[in-house]
């Protein structure tokens, strides 16, 4: 990766950390300024990477841009459900980019096995909530397709795809026990201190899918 990309990435990662301070601190004044930058940074870095135009590259952007517009809809006053949409259009184009690539059956059912076992245990708590809320499809659609994402990101090799999928669904399995599973928190350092769980592992998954990509390009 040419010096220009190294240096988009390497913002990216300083950009998530001032976040994560921001959020262990409850500054929501700093959050809305360096959440959405650490995308934009991720977006700066895919354009830096050459004048390509292959499908993969596109798709990577699409991937990055609908995640930008989620951590926009998600930031106080939550729009919930067009964040919802949002991430489920990343996740669709992060599957259509693994779907690009030459896929190992074996590693797929290692993902299968990985994404039922999580269902079975983190989802269904979240799919009760959310169905007694009355958005039990919505959100069983989302799980379809970050768990669909998670196995081709495993199935494709790459252990940064695959980790960055992963750290995706936890992520989101945490944001969702939030919303749905958990007790809603009695102090303002307690749900900071879940927030910041959801938020380290969503920065960390973007940067390992965006670094496997572009890696795999070089």
């Amino acid at each position: 990766m040419s010096g220009p990309v190294v240096a988009a990435l390497g913002a990216a990662g300083l950009l998530a950390i001032i976040d994560w301070i921001a959020v262990a601190r409850d500054d929501l004044r700093v959050e809305r300024l360096a959440k959405p930058a650490v995308m934009i940074a991720l977006i700066g870095a895919v354009l830096l990477s050459g004048p390509s135009s292959s499908p993969a590259r596109l798709l990577l952007l699409a991937a990055l841009a609908a995640s930008l517009a989620g951590d926009w809809l998600l930031l106080p006053p939550v729009r919930f459900i067009g964040g919802l949409v949002a991430f489920l259009v990343a996740h669709l184009a992060y599957l259509a980019l693994f779907l690009l690539g030459d896929l190992d059956p074996r590693l797929a059912l290692v993902g299968l096995g990985v994404a039922v076992a999580v269902l079975a245990t983190i989802g269904r708590p979240i799919l009760a909530g959310a169905t007694r809320a009355g958005m039990g499809g919505p959100v069983a659609a989302y799980f379809g397709a970050i768990c669909l994402m998670a196995i081709a990101a495993t199935s494709s090799g790459s252990p940064l795809a695959a980790a960055g999928a992963w750290l995706f669904i936890l992520s989101d399995a945490g944001l969702g026990s939030d919303r749905f599973a958990l007790p809603p928190t009695v102090t303002r350092a307690a749900a900071a201190r879940r927030r910041l769980a959801v938020i380290v592992t969503y920065h960390a998954a973007q940067i390992l899918l965006t670094l496997a990509v572009l890696g795999s390009a070089a």
